[in-house]
Parts: C-alpha cells; sequence; structure tokens
C-alpha cells in the first residue's frame, strides 16, 4: 500500500526550515540540521522536498513571505504613528523571544550570498512589496508619492537594521529608537495646514 504524504509534516518541515534560517541564515542551513531539529528523516526531507535542499529553503522562505505580507497589508492600513511600532514590536518581541539568537528569515535569504540567488531574489521582491505597501500608507496620510516612497524604503532599511543591531547587542535598544525617529520622521514629512 502507498504511503500517502502528510501536509502537516510538510509544514513542520517548513516550519522548522525558516527557523533554521532565522538563526544560521541560508548558508547555515543543512539537511541534517533540519532533520534533527524536526524530528523527520532524510528519506522525508526528499520526499516533500524532491528538489533537496535548495527547493526546502526557497519554501520556507515564500512561506514566511507569505505570513508577513498578510501583516504588513494589515499594518499598512493603520494610521503609520501605530504601524510602525508594531511592526518593530513584533520583532522586538520575535527577538527577545528567541533569546537574541533569530532575527528575520527574509534579511536571512538576502544575505544568503551569491551561491543562494534564489532565496536573495524572493528577500528583494518581498522587501519591494512591503516598501509599496508602507509607501501606500504613507501616500494616504496626505505624503507626496516621492517623498512616501523615500520614506517607505527608509523605514523597511532601518527596522530590519535596529533587528541586526538588536541581534548584535542583545538588545531591544535599537528597535525603540528606530520606532520611535521613524515615526518622528513621518510626522515631520506629513504636510501642515496651508499658510494664510
Amino acid at each position: 500500500m502507498a504511503r500517502t504524504a502528510n501536509p502537516e509534516n510538510r509544514d513542520r518541515i517548513v516550519r522548522t526550515t525558516r527557523d533554521l534560517i532565522r538563526r544560521n541564515g541560508v548558508p547555515g542551513t543543512t539537511m541534517l540540521d533540519v532533520v534533527k531539529a524536526s524530528g523527520g528523516s532524510r528519506g522525508s526531507l526528499y520526499h516533500y522536498f524532491p528538489g533537496g535542499r535548495a527547493e526546502m529553503v526557497e519554501d520556507a522562505v515564500r512561506s514566511a513571505i507569505d505570513e508577513y505580507a498578510a501583516g504588513i497589508e494589515y499594518l499598512a492600513s493603520l494610521p503609520a504613528a501605530e504601524a510602525i511600532p508594531l511592526m518593530v514590536e513584533f520583532w522586538r518581541a520575535e527577538a527577545e523571544a528567541s533569546d537574541y539568537t533569530a532575527g528575520c528569515p527574509i534579511a536571512a535569504a538576502a544575505l544568503g550570498g551569491a551561491s543562494e540567488p534564489v532565496p536573495r531574489q524572493l528577500a528583494g521582491e518581498a522587501f519591494a512589496d512591503w516598501i509599496d505597501a508602507l509607501t501606500r500608507m504613507l501616500v494616504n496620510e496626505g505624503i507626496p508619492a516621492e517623498r512616501a516612497h523615500a520614506l517607505g524604503t527608509l523605514a523597511i532599511a532601518a527596522i530590519e537594521g535596529a533587528v541586526i543591531l538588536g541581534l548584535a547587542q542583545r538588545s531591544s535598544s535599537p528597535m525603540e529608537v528606530v520606532a520611535d525617529q521613524l515615526v518622528a520622521l513621518v510626522d515631520a514629512a506629513r504636510p501642515g495646514p496651508a499658510a494664510s
């Protein structure tokens, strides 16, 4: 009798791979590490990911992108003064919960190096989508489109950088500073009342 694939096992492997990418980066995430951390077997990895490690890593990165996209779109529907601190708070909580050992899997995919071009490309596309979402949010608050795009780019770069600083310093302080400064920048960029 042929065995049927269990989607829960595959999902567990994807989640495990994603967590390892957050902790070890793409180049530091091996099939053996995933087998040990997921409690699966090497055969099950090849069963669910016939393309091997590359397919498994790409699916883990795509899974993270899909999950975070919904959150980014939700946050972009809020006022910037609420959305930016919430975005930073998410990463602060994630960093603290991991005892400052795990960052953003999308940033880790971007840093994967030339030998990992697909995860890097996926990360670039995800960051562009996040910037677009923040740009729309800022335009809705009356900030001109070009300035809104620049601020959206700055926000994503600053938040991702703050997460990296926080991990390196084992502190939430860089994330808190970035949240405060980004809100101040957005407030200053809003058009004021017309002079009479």
